[in-house]
């Protein structure tokens, strides 16, 4: 078995070890030592990495016999017998100050809301805890970050010892854990009490800044996504960045931002709804030209157009337009990249089964689609055979018509 360093010592990060195994894991050259201060994934927490020999450790597991295998870009030479490693220290430091400002976090939750942290990722960029029970207001997000920064400031010492079951029971532990035997408990003064094995600093002041950045409702309960120590820096450096950009091309100081934003978006708003007016007039007025000057054919009026300039969004509603009124087949198409779309439709009155025209005429140029007796769609013909589409639609509904 691995003799985990990281356990009595997370800012250990330089060690030697023997070499115990030599393996290859998950296709990767492998090893397994003696001793190691490599942090492997485990509880939410994810692996260290860095240097064995020179070599870099690209992962760290932990096997199904409980051994700590290091998985290496490239392998050791055969005859090595014993490595010296050092750790990546900048991201091992970012994993504690996530980590044991993770532990912090769930306590306020747990003692201002008496909500239990119920799972925990630690992702590259953002973490998250999800709290049992009901979805936390912004108010109360707000006062929870309040409540774990100045816990951080009180500077309070972080412990990780061990104890056996019956040590255990006396320690007021925030969740139950899952383990037998003796305990790795993780301190923080006269606050929380956690059983875990990952690292953690020394002092809640080494978490620096603990950031919610925003929460959401998760299967019934809150998912907190927050930041700690340099990560919430950059976060916050980022953050600023952004307000004065977005201040800048408003024209205004950044306390106006939001007040600007919320009077440009009814503005838009408005705009959209004059836009949604002005394009229903604009279908209103190229139906009627073209039902003015289309062709009737054998009591029905037929419209076969290619709509140029157009998408098939826009073409579907000209189609809606044109089969309001009475005996109207409409038979248009548009080109976008390259690509051909035709929409069929017909009026109420009549009883030409609009999606089964369409695939039959679309079958014999390669392309397919459907619909309902009154509208269809469809496409995946080359745009310059668009016209031929239409105009064998429209051949089948002539002689339909008995002309």
């Amino acid at each position: 078995m691995t003799e985990r360093l990281y356990y009595d010592d997370a800012y250990l990060i330089r060690f030697g070890a023997k070499v115990a195994e030599k393996l290859t894991h998950q296709g990767r050259p492998a090893v397994r030592l003696d001793r190691s201060a490599f942090y492997p994934t485990s509880g939410g927490q994810p692996h260290d990495m860095g240097l064995l020999n020179g070599k870099d450790v690209v992962d760290v597991q932990v096997a199904a016999n409980g051994a700590v295998l290091h998985l290496l870009a490239e392998p050791l030479p055969e005859e090595t017998g014993r490595v010296s490693g050092e750790i990546d220290w900048r991201r091992r430091y970012d994993h504690m100050q996530q980590h044991s400002g993770q532990h912090l976090l769930s306590q306020v939750c747990f003692r201002q809301l008496e909500l239990e942290t119920v799972s925990v990722h630690f992702g590259d960029a953002l973490n998250t805890v999800d709290l049992e029970g009901s979805p936390l207001s912004t108010a109360q997000l707000a006062n929870v970050e309040k409540a774990a920064n100045e816990v951080v400031w009180q500077n309070r010492p972080i412990r990780a010892y061990w104890v056996d079951e019956e040590e255990r029971e006396k320690v007021p532990l925030r969740r139950a854990p899952v383990v037998e035997g003796a305990t790795r408990i993780v301190e923080i003064d006269k606050f929380d009490w956690s059983a875990c094995g990952g690292t953690h600093v020394r002092r809640t002041g080494e978490i620096g800044l603990i950031s919610l950045l925003r929460i959401e409702k998760h299967r019934g309960r809150s998912r907190v996504h927050f930041v700690c120590g340099e990560r919430a820096l950059a976060d916050g450096a980022q953050r600023r960045v952004l307000l004065a950009e977005t201040a800048g091309l408003l024209d205004s100081g950044v306390d106006d931002v939001p007040e600007l934003v919320s009077k440009q978006q009814e503005a838009l708003r408005t705009a959209e709804r004059e836009l949604k007016a002005l394009r229903e007039e604009l279908v209103e007025y190229q139906a009627r030209e073209l039902l003015a000057e289309t062709e009737t054919a054998g009591g029905l009026r037929l419209v076969a157009r290619e709509v140029a300039d157009s998408e098939p969004a826009a073409v579907q509603r000209l189609a809606g337009a044109l089969v309001a009124g009475p005996g109207v087949v409409a038979l248009l198409g548009c080109t976008r990249g390259g690509k051909g779309t035709v929409v069929f439709a017909r009026s109420q009155d009549l009883t030409l089964h609009t999606g089964n025209l369409l695939r039959d005429t679309l079958r014999e140029f390669g392309g397919g689609g459907g619909g309902r007796p009154d509208f269809a769609q469809g496409g995946g013909v080359a745009g310059e055979r668009l016209g031929d589409v239409l105009d064998a639609a429209a051949k089948t509904v002539r002689q339909a018509a008995g002309n």
